[in-house]
């Protein structure tokens, strides 16, 4: 009986034949982990021991945290705004235009990781996060904020700044259709993501400490 050969599975073998497609892949490839290193360094540079040192003997200390809020974002801006995308190259497709309830999963299931993030931001001081609450504490002679907070909550914020890897991930993954360009940006970002965050078992039992009841 004849059989259907997925797209994918063309894609995959002919790919070396194709010289218009190799270049593309390629200067896909290339272009967007330019970019996506372009955010990474400086994301993870600002938060060096060595960096922080340089701003604190400039007297700049109170100021490093939204300083670099400013070099993420700004950074982030141009990864969005430059960002190489390849729409004819599919990993995966899920038709959703002829079934509402699962346009209506993928939806939901986005909706709930935003706001898991946004709670989860709200939860773990925002002021505090932006650095504008470290400029108020110093304007007004008091103590860096985090002083206020609990041992175990610094030594958390020591390297997880963001709330919910899990929902992110979601965020990333849960998508009807994924192209080349999508697949290395999911793939470095949850590799960054893992391996500099990376809690441990005191940061759990912190956790079940403070959340559940």
């Amino acid at each position: 009986m004849p059989q259907e050969v997925k797209v994918e599975k063309v894609w995959f073998y002919n790919f070396l034949d194709n010289a218009t497609l190799t270049h593309e892949i390629i200067s896909t490839v290339v272009a967007d982990l330019l970019l996506l290193t372009l955010f990474i360094l400086p994301h993870s540079l600002m938060k060096t021991e060595a960096i922080k040192t340089f701003f604190h003997r400039r007297g700049l200390s109170t100021c490093h945290r939204t300083i670099y809020c400013l070099i993420s974002s700004s950074t982030l801006m141009v990864l969005i705004k430059y960002w190489v995308t390849a729409p004819g190259l599919i990993i995966w497709r899920v038709d959703v235009a002829r079934d509402t309830r699962l346009w209506w999963l993928f939806v939901l299931i986005h909706a709930f990781a935003w706001i898991i993030i946004y709670g989860g931001s709200l939860i773990m001081d925002l002021l505090e996060i932006l650095g504008a609450k470290q400029i108020y504490h110093e304007a007004n002679n008091l103590a860096p904020p985090l002083l206020y907070k609990a041992i175990e909550l610094r030594r958390l914020y020591g390297h997880v700044r963001h709330p919910s890897f899990i929902c992110i991930t979601i965020i990333l993954w849960v998508v009807n259709i994924l192209t080349l360009d999508r697949l290395v940006l999911n793939v470095l970002m949850t590799l960054y993501m893992y391996l500099a965050w990376n809690p441990n078992a005191q940061d759990l039992q912190y956790h079940r400490r403070v959340f559940i009841i």
